[in-house]
């Protein structure tokens, strides 16, 4: 099984009152101008560890902004398993025109994420929503307005394949981008794909001048569009 990142390029700072089995750290990223405060908890399984794709995922849209500084202007940005928040934390802080991004998870993951969010002052662009994969989502959901749609190693469980690819259907339009980093891990995988191919168009994202070296690592970043 592969081993987290546990703060990948992270400096530890104490801090009082802290998540039960939760260390506050910042972690720099070359294009930010700020580092990302983070809790990570392991306690919660493995939503709350940071994992190689978030890295890959995040210095893409860094490199991308500097190919494009309006490319998320004004732009509703969903994150989905999110975990600790830290791509979508990245993207607010990437981009600070966005009009907004909502970081997704289950309950369990609901604390870390809104701590996150505060200790990043991004609580004016940045909020935590429960989203379960595979369930309804209610007509007047704020998810369902998402331009970009972004997915970090959500591709572990194969019972997941499903509800994971009915919640891209519920949260997009024929016009919605998906981002998708996957990091390969066994064979079982190639189903997802072959799932999702029947309502999305899957295109490897090829303009990454990094692409190359987190391909050798097993890691791909995919767009994702509706049929």
């Amino acid at each position: 099984m592969e081993t987290p990142i546990l703060f990948d390029n992270l400096e530890l700072v104490k801090e009082p009152g802290q998540l039960v089995a939760a260390q506050i750290g910042s972690t720099v990223y070359s294009g930010l101008d700020s580092p990302i405060l983070l809790a990570q908890d392991s306690s919660g399984g493995c939503g709350g560890m940071i994992w190689k794709a978030a890295s890959v995922m995040i210095e893409y849209f860094i490199w991308k902004k500097q190919c494009s500084n309006d490319f998320l202007t004004n732009k509703i940005v969903v994150d989905i398993g999110s975990g600790t928040g830290l791509v979508g934390l990245a993207i607010a802080k990437i981009y600070p025109q966005v009009k907004k991004v909502m970081l997704t998870d289950q309950i369990p993951m609901m604390e870390l994420l809104t701590k996150n969010i505060g200790l990043n002052k991004l609580d004016n662009v940045v909020n935590a929503k429960i989203l379960n994969w595979g369930e309804a989502i209610p007509e007047e959901s704020e998810l369902l307005e998402a331009d970009v749609i972004l997915a970090s190693d959500c591709v572990y469980l194969e019972v997941c394949f499903i509800p994971l690819i009915e919640t891209f259907l519920a949260l997009s339009k024929k016009e919605t981008l998906i981002y998708l980093a996957y990091n390969k891990r066994r064979k079982a995988d190639k189903r997802f794909f072959q799932l999702a191919r029947k309502k999305f168009e899957i295109i490897d994202v090829i303009d990454d001048p990094k692409r190359e070296i987190y391909n050798r690592e097993g890691i791909r970043l995919f767009a994702l569009k509706r049929k």
